[in-house]
C-alpha cells in the first residue's frame, strides 16, 4: 500500500479510526522529499496496518490550518482521530522508524 493523499474532502475520516501517520509536507522542498522517501520504505516494511497519509500544504489550507504546523515536514501520529504525539522536522529513516515503533 502506498501512501494516501489527504485532502480536506477525505482526511478526517481516514484519521477517525486506527492509527494514522499524517505527514505534512511541501512536496517542492529536498527535506520533504527525503522524509517521504524514508517513510515509503517504513511503510512498506510495516507489520501492522498504519496509515500513512500526505498533506500538501500547498494546496490542503483548511486541513493545515486545523493543526500546529509551523516547520516542515510536520508528522502526526493519530489514533482514533485524537494526536498522539508529533514530530517537526525532516528525520532520518532511524528516527522516524523509532517514532512509529509502538505502534508498529
Amino acid at each position: 500500500m502506498t501512501i494516501l493523499r489527504g485532502t480536506k474532502d477525505n482526511f478526517f475520516s481516514l484519521i477517525k479510526e486506527g492509527i494514522t501517520l499524517a505527514y505534512f509536507s511541501n512536496p517542492e522542498t529536498e527535506e520533504c522529499q527525503a522524509t517521504r522517501v524514508n517513510l515509503e520504505s517504513i511503510k512498506k516494511n510495516s507489520k501492522k496496518e498504519i496509515k500513512f497519509v500526505e498533506i500538501n500544504v500547498n494546496e490542503e489550507k483548511k486541513v493545515v490550518d486545523k493543526f500546529p504546523v509551523h516547520v516542515l515536514p510536520t508528522i502526526i501520529l493519530f489514533k482514533n482521530g485524537k494526536v498522539l504525539k508529533s514530530k517537526i522536522g525532516g528525520q532520518p529513516k532511524s528516527q522516524l522508524t523509532q517514532f512509529i515503533s509502538p505502534f508498529n
